[in-house]
């Protein structure tokens, strides 16, 4: 099926570039916060919101663990009546073991305070040191000596900087006699030479252990991952592809004269007028933009792979630049039959006649259906890639496909393989 474009660059409405832009580029998830700032700005504005607004995943974690101490300082009968319906988060847990014989004193029982508040999410510590003994007024040995003792709070292996560390500190969960304790400690310490382990005779022991290890070591108590809010539909309908805006969480905006008509009041009444063709002016620029992807990428709709696409084709295509289609991209989704993607995967890099997108997606196949005993090394992921594609590149591209598709090399996949 082939699309036909009729495409105008559209005229923007005088309104300055500093508002359009910023409009065109937020998330669909930021979009009534961004006009709610702009509406206070503006006495003929009003937003109907379109659906809630989350904050945002970077601030939560922190919030969370000062929101529960703003609450614990409220009446006790308050307290009572809220931990009774709540779910303890891992700030809760951790607040309520800080205290002895672990941390016996106020000093000690301040700085791991301190420490929780620089715990992520995942249960990983993340702060400096240095600036908590300043706001501890104590020394960065007091400091260090209270976070080891994370290692004897629940849940097990939090608090540390990385993986490694809390899997040493996991390790206080189990009585192991020395031998197994030496090699437990070296296979966590030497963890990307794993390989040299193999054949030590308490190997399978240890592997035992390692598969009781939870990274990250707060798993439990994280959040599922947010939900992802297309910006566009695109479905099948009468065997055709057909393109829908998600218009149901797009804020209404309402636009309001007011009493007093002078200078000012004209002024704004303008530019909210213009706010809102700006808005209508968005969801044509991201429908354009996916009628393009359809013509583009018509056999990924219909079940295959990702053709060879740049920013500048579709600029081409609608009469924008290639920086107002990056902007328009950035941070949307669109949803469509084979799952929910960012309008940025749709855009792939070539090697030859083939996209960069397909070239993944085998090596994916290829590790998938590969040997456990003898995993394919980036030298026959390589030749293999060359062998199907018919093309010429350079091994370290296949080290850098690997990364960003969480592929670990083959000798550490040889040793989960055996976990």
């Amino acid at each position: 099926m082939k699309q036909a474009f009729n495409l105008k660059q559209k005229q923007l409405p005088r309104l300055s570039m500093q508002t359009w832009l910023p409009l065109l580029q937020c998330s669909l998830s930021d979009l009534d916060k961004h006009l709610q700032v702009i509406t206070r700005e503006n006495p003929c504005l009003e937003v109907n919101s379109g659906f809630e607004v989350s904050e945002s995943s970077s601030d939560r974690s922190h919030k969370a663990y000062m929101d529960y101490q703003n609450h614990v300082s409220n009446s006790s009968s308050d307290e009572i009546e809220w931990m009774s319906v709540s779910t303890q988060s891992l700030y809760e847990k951790l607040d309520y073991q800080i205290c002895a014989p672990l941390f016996p004193t106020p000093i000690s029982q301040k700085i791991a305070h301190q420490i929780i508040f620089f715990i992520n999410d995942e249960g990983y510590f993340e702060g400096d040191i240095k600036e908590i003994a300043k706001t501890c007024d104590t020394d960065v040995y007091k400091v260090e000596q209270v976070r080891q003792r994370f290692a004897y709070l629940e849940p097990v292996g939090v608090g540390a900087v990385d993986y490694k560390e809390s899997f040493l500190f996991q390790l206080n969960e189990y009585e192991l006699d020395d031998e197994l304790s030496i090699l437990m400690s070296a296979l966590i310490l030497h963890f990307d030479e794993i390989e040299k382990y193999m054949n030590h005779k308490r190997i399978h022991d240890a592997k035992e252990i390692l598969q009781h290890f939870r990274n990250p070591p707060a798993l439990a108590f994280m959040e599922p991952e947010e939900h992802l809010l297309p910006d566009i539909f695109i479905e099948f309908k009468k065997d055709e592809l057909v393109i829908r805006v998600n218009n149901e969480f797009y804020p209404d905006l309402i636009v309001n004269q007011i009493d007093k008509y002078d200078n000012f009041a004209k002024q704004k009444f303008k530019e909210a007028r213009e706010l809102v063709k700006l808005l209508d002016l968005r969801k044509a620029t991201l429908y354009n933009v996916a009628l393009v992807l359809i013509e583009k990428q018509y056999a990924f709709f219909m079940g295959g792979e990702l053709q060879p696409l740049r920013l500048q084709d579709v600029a081409d295509v609608l009469g924008f630049n290639e920086s107002t289609i990056s902007r328009a991209i950035s941070d949307k989704f669109l949803e469509c039959e084979r799952g929910t993607f960012a309008f940025k995967d749709f855009f792939s890099n070539a090697i030859g006649d083939v996209s960069t997108s397909e070239i993944k997606h085998f090596l994916q196949r290829l590790v998938l259906s590969e040997e456990k005993d003898k995993p394919f090394s980036d030298k026959i992921l390589h030749e293999r890639i060359e062998e199907r594609f018919k093309v010429q590149m350079v091994r370290r591209s296949i080290a850098k496909y690997r990364q960003e598709l969480d592929i670990p090399p083959f000798k550490e996949r040889k040793f989960l393989y055996k976990l």
